[in-house]
């Protein structure tokens, strides 16, 4: 399915006639034309060498033959190209080439850790094989990333992550062409905004608060009784579907009421671009639940690949307009819809995988009492993580609100009865927006990949040893969700400090090299990149945090996050509101980083109610091996790039700069790592 997609966008948009060389931005040395040709043939590769059956064949032959069947699509895409008063050229071929190179071991690189990971996930709700930390040598914390207690989910958290990663380039893209498009402007501004609120139900609905108190029960049910929990999926599949369709109808008659009184063209844009986009919020929370039933099934890639068909679709809307000067309403309008469209093609997408792998049933007889247990236990994480998504929507309406107006710069505000100078300037949204994009990078590759792949594991641990009442049994237990979480916890560190140093370090050319062509000026980049900084330097938090709530979910425990998320938001309002004068839109993401630090730390003092020791000695040694390591790559990568000045290189010199820092990052960072041993780097490293 998302072959055919993408194929179908990449001959449309290839042979679109008039959409020529001279009708899109030039990156100066790296042409933009060969560069799409580059990075859509990439895809192609991608997804040609996983579109037959993952565990037969072998993976080098699929990347062959995804390599020659591109290749031949190329050459007939060159040929053809004329007829539709389109330029073909040798250059273009060589450029698809190397792309369906790079895709093509990428394809292969990540078919070939599933066909080595783990093996056949067995009956439905049945446990792995486990060990107690007892069996490895070392401890628990320092046990191969294979089998043991907390060794399972690492595989999957690597399939996730090479999905994710994907996904996470393709945004990339897809935020580089908007924008190119529009520029920081009020119309990419208010965009971002109404694509901001499904986002909030699905982060609450679809992979909040519904989700996380459905997986540990469903996992408890499958284990015990498999057609009770085939019930049990399906009802919640009706609920959720009839609710989120509800919500649906209720916003858009309200949304609509409020519109007719808008009384300034900021505030209508932005609603009625809510108001466009808001049915996609029942179908992104239905796909982010269905891919919840996958997980519990130890099918982690059709959700993790459903983001991917978004961006395809939404790079594919934005640059069929890219021509559209002076008619940006129409153009917004476009991108708009390309997001329904693709939410349509997702919810199939995932739909499809559900029903050969768990397919639903009609009955709901004896699931009341479970349902009723899941609401119980769901309703304190709503109220939780609505409060931190309700402060997530005051962000982007912060940034809204407070930001001049675009034909009135040097306007004042009124506040309190006084005249006050505007602590941003239109284009904030845009600005927090792709500045988000660029951290949450490494949080989604890494972080929210190891989170995803942690909680059914988690959920089986605390599961087993809420069903083993003898004192060996339940020790044993106990020692197996210790040490998932352990593992977890050690890795997200391990990943995520280094990883808040390094954005931090390249800040400045990152922003550039992405973002700055068209419409999006060397001013824009600077102050996208003074609020990565601000993200940046908690990357770390953000994916400790999720790890620790997926543990206090596994084990019953939503209170414990609702209480701390409350106080946070209070916390983060707070600063939102006194930074912001300070430091503009930057003041945003320094509050958010600060908040998600004391977060973090709080949820892994209180954690200790259900994990006795969390952080063991391993634990602790692992962590300052980890900052010791992660400050030798600050040295080196400083010192690479402290010659350069960021703000007066060329788009070449960036992309060179940028290059640099990463090399020698990555390559001081991985080869400190594995001359010192570290544990978290064989987990990482060891198949499966």
């Amino acid at each position: 399915m998302a072959l055919l997609v993408y194929w179908v966008v990449l001959i449309v948009s290839t042979h679109w006639p008039g959409l020529t060389q001279d009708d899109v931005p030039d990156w100066g040395w790296l042409p933009f034309d060969k560069t799409m040709h580059f990075l859509t043939f990439a895809g192609l590769a991608v997804l040609l060498t996983w579109s037959r059956p993952l565990r037969h064949g072998s993976a080098a032959g699929h990347a062959a033959l995804a390599f020659v069947v591109g290749l031949a699509y190329g050459g007939l895409e060159e040929l053809t190209q004329p007829w539709f008063d389109r330029t073909g050229s040798w250059a273009d071929l060589l450029a698809d080439a190397a792309g369906l190179a790079v895709g093509a071991a990428v394809g292969w690189a990540g078919l070939r850790a599933v066909q080595t990971g783990p093996g056949p996930a067995g009956p439905p709700g049945q446990p792995p094989t486990a060990k107690s930390a007892a069996d490895h040598p070392g401890g628990s914390s320092d046990s191969g990333g294979g089998g043991g207690g907390g060794g399972g989910f690492v595989g999957h958290a690597k399939l996730v992550g090479l999905l994710t990663l994907v996904s996470r380039m393709t945004g990339l893209v897809r935020d580089a062409v908007l924008a190119a498009v529009f520029g920081a402007t009020l119309y990419l501004d208010a965009l971002l905004i109404g694509f901001l609120v499904p986002n909030l139900f699905r982060r609450l609905f679809g992979e909040g608060a519904l989700t996380a108190a459905f997986i540990p029960r469903y996992t408890k049910l499958l284990k015990d009784d498999p057609a009770l929990a085939r019930r049990f999926a399906s009802l919640c599949v009706v609920v959720v579907a009839s609710l989120l369709a509800g919500i649906t109808l209720v916003g858009e008659a309200a949304l609509w009421l409020v519109l007719t009184g808008a009384d300034s063209e900021k505030a209508g844009l932005a609603l009625g671009l809510i108001i466009a986009m808001l049915p996609y919020m029942p179908m992104v929370c239905g796909v982010a639940f269905l891919g919840a039933i996958l997980q519990v099934h130890r099918r982690f890639g059709p959700p993790a690949a459903a983001p991917i068909i978004l961006n395809l679709v939404m790079i594919a809307a934005a640059a069929l307009t890219l021509r559209s000067v002076g008619r940006e309403w129409s153009t917004v309008s476009t991108v708009a819809v390309s997001v329904l469209i693709a939410g349509l093609v997702q919810l199939v997408w995932v739909g499809l995988a559900v029903v050969r792998i768990a397919p639903l049933t009609a009955g709901f007889h004896g699931t009341g009492e479970h349902f009723r247990g899941m609401l119980r236990t769901m309703l304190p994480m709503v109220i939780g993580l609505g409060v931190f998504q309700i402060n997530t929507l005051l962000d982007g309406l912060i940034a809204y609100g407070f930001a001049a107006p675009a034909d009135q710069p040097d306007a004042a505000l009124q506040l309190m009865g006084r005249d006050v100078d505007y602590p941003m300037q239109t284009g904030a949204v845009t600005t927090l927006t792709l500045a988000q994009r660029l951290y949450q990078f490494p949080l989604g590759v890494f972080g929210i990949a190891i989170a995803t792949a942690i909680f059914p594991a988690l959920a089986r641990a605390a599961t087993s040893r809420d069903a083993q009442p003898q004192a060996t049994g339940q020790e044993d237990a106990e020692d197996a969700f210790a040490d998932i979480l352990r593992r977890g916890l050690r890795l997200t560190f391990f990943i995520g400090l280094p990883a808040s140093v390094g954005l931090i370090l390249v800040r400045v050319p990152l922003t550039r090299v992405f973002f700055e062509w068209n419409q999006f000026t060397t001013d824009d980049a600077a102050r996208s990149a003074a609020v990565l900084a601000g993200y940046a330097s908690a990357v770390w938090a953000y994916s400790m945090t999720h790890v620790l709530t997926k543990a206090f979910y596994a084990v019953d425990d939503a209170t414990t996050p609702l209480k701390i998320s409350v106080a946070m938001v209070a916390l983060n309002l707070t600063l939102n509101l006194t930074l912001i004068w300070p430091l503009g839109v930057a003041g945003l993401a320094w509050s958010t980083a600060a908040t998600a630090s004391l977060q973090a730390l709080l949820l892994l003092a209180l954690v200790r109610r259900h994990v006795d020791r969390p952080i063991d000695g391993p634990g602790w040694r692992g962590g300052r091996t980890t900052a010791g390591l992660t400050a030798v790559m600050g040295l080196a990568v400083g010192a690479a790039l402290w010659a350069f000045d960021p703000m007066t290189l060329s788009k070449a010199q960036s992309v060179g700069v940028l290059g640099l820092g990463v090399g020698v990052g990555g390559a001081v960072y991985f080869a400190a790592a594995r001359w010192a041993g570290v544990a978290e780097l064989r987990w990482l490293l060891k198949r499966g």
